[in-house]
């Protein structure tokens, strides 16, 4: 079952007037917090050092959830965003290419004919989360955390699923921690406890370094 989205936004109240830095908001959450830390983002091919920018890939987007849950009372209620501006979410020309070679084949005598131009691509959801509030950049969705990442999105068409980025925000209703994925980032900051911020450290599935809550933590 996918993540639920969210018109009502209150459940972000509690940190829209944090008065931090907005840079140190924006890539390590808001102020507060205990400890912080930075979970490093997959190289995208091995032994390459560049690495994945704004996006935690689902292996360890999940390794991440699986620490997380042991530090919420609230694991089961849970808010995500997705920033809005991501291409894919959109549809239209700028992802038709990607169908453009699906399907079934084309029989022989098709090529002496004109083709049908195929359907415009969709959206990835419904209008009214397409036209409905946003919360500043992001589209705000609820649900348990280990459905982090599940936004029930639609397929481009002709059978090819559409791969939505990882959450640009998560946090629990308890909020006990707040995580956070610049779109520029090659890094997702993690504020919480410093016993969570501990097990981060210690777990194999993770490249993980703490952060400095300061003009040091935007370096």
């Amino acid at each position: 079952m996918p993540l639920t989205p969210l018109a009502d936004h209150s459940a972000a109240d509690w940190f829209a007037s944090d008065l931090a830095p907005r840079a140190l908001r924006t890539i390590l959450g808001p102020s507060g917090f205990e400890a912080y830390a930075r979970v490093l983002h997959a190289e995208q091919s091995p032994g390459d050092a560049e690495r994945d920018e704004g996006h935690l890939r689902n292996d360890l987007l999940q390794a991440l959830c699986s620490v997380l849950g042991r530090h919420t009372t609230t694991p089961a209620a849970c808010y995500f965003g997705l920033w809005e501006g991501y291409g894919d979410i959109h549809g239209g020309d700028a992802v038709g290419f990607l169908t453009s070679f699906s399907g079934p084949p084309r029989w022989p005598g098709r090529i002496f004919t004109k083709e049908k131009p195929p359907p415009p691509v969709p959206p990835a959801f419904p209008p009214y989360v397409m036209d409905g509030p946003l919360l500043g950049e992001q589209f705000l969705f609820a649900g348990r955390l280990d459905q982090a990442g599940q936004w029930g999105a639609a397929s481009y068409g002709q059978g090819v699923p559409r791969d939505i980025n990882s959450p640009n925000l998560m946090w629990p209703d308890d909020h006990a921690w707040f995580v956070t994925t610049n779109i520029d980032s090659t890094w997702t900051g993690v504020a919480g406890s410093a016993a969570l911020v501990a097990e981060l450290l210690a777990e194999p599935r993770l490249e993980v370094v703490r952060a400095r809550y300061d003009e040091a933590g935007l370096r």
